[in-house]
């Protein structure tokens, strides 16, 4: 019995697929013909699987996986992504051969695959100026925006105006 699943998600060509848990044959059906649509399509830009949260997969789903991958060389002259942070699920699908159908992100290897950004030299100056700056662009971006983020950014202004004061002419503070 399988206690994974897959999950989909699709925006302008690009598909994304994400296997969860451990997710063996009887997941794959409405894959296999989710599959069989995608290769229909004309305006397919690419695809990435995430196998990040992947603790078991089977030998069926490496199957319906890899045909994605032929399919979309085929079809589209797209090579797929695979992305990978399990080392025993890395090299099933390599021992299984997707390395030569997916492009393959193993990260296992930090020059390869996501990282936390560490917040280095955080100043009320430097957050200030990202806080405020992030609320300006979201401003541009609709009037609702403009009328709910306005009284922060003035205030925002106010508290920058003052602390260049206080720079300027630190014995006025």
């Amino acid at each position: 019995m399988s206690t994974g699943h897959v999950e989909y998600a699709s925006l302008n060509g690009t598909h994304f697929f994400k296997i969860i848990g451990e997710v063996r044959a009887q997941s794959c059906i409405s894959l296999d013909k989710l599959l069989s649509k995608i290769e229909q399509q004309s305006n397919v830009k690419g695809a990435v699987v995430d196998l990040t949260q992947t603790t078991f997969i089977d030998s069926t789903v490496l199957g319906i996986l890899a045909k994605l991958g032929i399919k979309l060389k085929q079809a589209h002259q797209i090579q797929a992504v695979m992305l990978s942070t399990n080392p025993d699920i890395t090299t099933l699908a390599n021992s299984m051969g997707l390395g030569q159908v997916f492009i393959m992100l193993n990260c296992g290897d930090n020059n390869v695959c996501t990282r936390t950004l560490v917040d280095e030299n955080i100043t009320h100056k430097a957050m200030l100026n990202t806080v405020l700056d992030a609320h300006r662009t979201l401003m541009e971006l609709n009037d609702s925006n403009q009328n709910i983020f306005e009284p922060l950014v003035k205030q925002l202004e106010k508290e920058q105006d003052q602390f260049e004061e206080e720079v300027v002419n630190p014995h006025n503070a």
